[in-house]
């Protein structure tokens, strides 16, 4: 049969003038359809990179465009199962929780955590925060919640809410002063990890977003292996030191049998508001390299934007908005239904 897409075109014009063909890269096993990476990445490359049969998904491209049929998802190497790993604690009324990591410092995992909170919130889903940065939170700061946690009429603590409604629970509402340090070591941070997720009653809740800190060793494992993660987003930049760190938390995240549901690059460009100039300062993109590694789409590529810095020092990041945020917001969007089903 005479194909009519050449294997040479990126996914995204096949994406863009067939609608609906994301499926079937998707029953396919190729997750660059939805995100970044496939503006630049030809089929053939999708292929080869992730160990596809080009032959069969162009033949199914070319079926689809036919007569709209979808195929049938391909067999998947099964993960092992968590089923002698160490039990997992459900807390009643959290549907989901969702792992912001990253492994490397200063990349905007609490910057990353927050936006999303706020995009589901704008949906009219039920959102919580768990900070478990334990001994350098931000989250508090970043939406100008200062209260500590109160009693309900129930007698039971609950964490304060954010001025739109986000629940949230961060060491700081604890601490006399927000610049206290605590000195902890790993095991007394893991216990208030699992006590802020089990002591305190959240209510119902569509999605819970726990703030990882940065490495792969107590609080990642406490979170990866004690609860009930449906999926983690990793957050890097374009740096290749973060690349390669990232890295590392993809090997761990893996190794833990949990799933990676997308990568979102930050701090990608600074556009010059005089000149409309874009500018790389951190280097070009290595996302190709993550989703490739990971197996993740592409979820944002975010840009050095300082009214977000401005609103993020004064506690009102609910109230930022941007095209990029946006992208954001419709991609991860995308990944939900998927997580429901876990």
């Amino acid at each position: 049969m005479q194909t009519s897409i050449s294997p040479d075109i990126t996914i995204r014009e096949v994406v863009s003038k067939h609608p609906g063909s994301e499926r079937v890269f998707g029953a396919h096993g190729l997750p660059c359809a939805g995100c970044h990476v496939s503006t630049r990445e030809t089929i053939r490359q999708g292929a080869l990179v992730h160990h596809l049969d080009l032959d069969a998904l162009l033949a199914d491209l070319n079926r689809f465009i036919a007569d709209g049929t979808v195929p049938p998802p391909r067999e998947r190497p099964a993960h092992p199962t968590n089923a002698t790993g160490p039990q997992r604690q459900q807390k009643p009324g959290i549907e989901h929780i969702v792992a912001i990591m990253s492994g490397k410092g200063g990349v905007g995992k609490s910057l990353v955590t927050g936006l999303l909170a706020v995009a589901l919130q704008r949906q009219g889903l039920r959102v919580g925060i768990l900070d478990a940065d334990i001994t350098g939170p931000s989250m508090a700061r970043l939406f100008g919640v200062s209260a500590r946690p109160y009693e309900g009429e129930d007698r039971k603590p609950h964490p304060p809410a954010t001025p739109s409604g986000i629940q949230i629970m961060s060491m700081n509402l604890l601490t006399d002063k927000e610049t206290d340090a605590v000195i902890w070591r790993g095991p007394m941070v893991s216990r208030a990890i699992q006590q802020f997720y089990t002591d305190l009653e959240w209510g119902k809740l569509d999605y819970l977003f726990i703030d990882l800190p940065p490495g792969t060793s107590d609080a990642p494992l406490t979170v990866l292996q004690a609860l009930p993660v449906s999926g983690v987003v990793l957050v890097t930049t374009p740096q290749g030191l973060a690349t390669m760190i990232v890295s590392k938390a993809i090997k761990l995240v893996q190794q833990l049998h949990a799933s990676i549901i997308g990568i979102v690059e930050n701090m990608s460009y600074y556009t010059d508001p005089e000149t409309g100039k874009r500018h790389e300062l951190f280097g070009p993109s290595k996302g190709v390299e993550l989703v490739v590694e990971s197996g993740a789409p592409l979820l944002a590529q975010l840009p050095i934007d300082t009214s977000l810095t401005a609103l993020c020092d004064s506690g009102r990041i609910e109230e930022y908005q941007s095209s990029d945020y946006n992208t954001l917001a419709t991609n991860f969007t995308k990944v939900l239904p998927a997580l429901a089903h876990t």
